[in-house]
């Protein structure tokens, strides 16, 4: 089940009860789908994928992925552990690569991660065909139909 495709934007400027992705504005593509969905006997250790690209639109995140993706936990009730990040890069051949986080430490209630990036693995890249074949424009892009 597809829960958003569109385009996730920030504008730089600190809310009443967060600081800001980046202090620049940018945006991202985003798609996030709970694949739990589809088959609900089966326990999922990551039952969503959300998938992120580089609109070019202002100020890229790659320094401050994680937090892009507690902002994205945030605005769609997400829990990042339970997330599959995947970056795919449209104008390099579809490349994608899946962000690994790791809990460093906690602040009071915010945890900080480190984040490690990694090469697509093939059953990821499997989930993903299962998963998309909806989305023709992103399907499209990532040419795996």
């Amino acid at each position: 089940m597809i829960i958003y495709n569109g385009k996730y934007n920030w504008s730089g400027k600190k809310t009443s009860n967060s600081k800001p992705i980046t202090w620049w504005p940018g945006s991202y593509r985003l798609t996030i789908i709970d694949i739990s969905k589809h088959r609900p006997g089966v326990y999922n250790l990551k039952p969503v994928i959300v998938l992120i690209s580089d609109t070019g639109e202002g100020y890229s995140v790659i320094n401050h992925f994680q937090n892009l993706a507690k902002s994205i936990c945030r605005d769609f009730n997400l829990d990042i552990s339970r997330t599959l990040w995947i970056e795919y890069f449209p104008k390099e051949s579809a490349h994608m690569e899946v962000a690994v986080f790791k809990p460093i430490t906690r602040i009071g209630s915010e945890t900080l991660y480190s984040v490690k990036w990694r090469p697509i693995m093939p059953n990821e890249m499997e989930l993903i065909k299962n998963n998309l074949s909806k989305i023709g424009d992103l399907a499209d892009n990532l040419d795996i139909s």
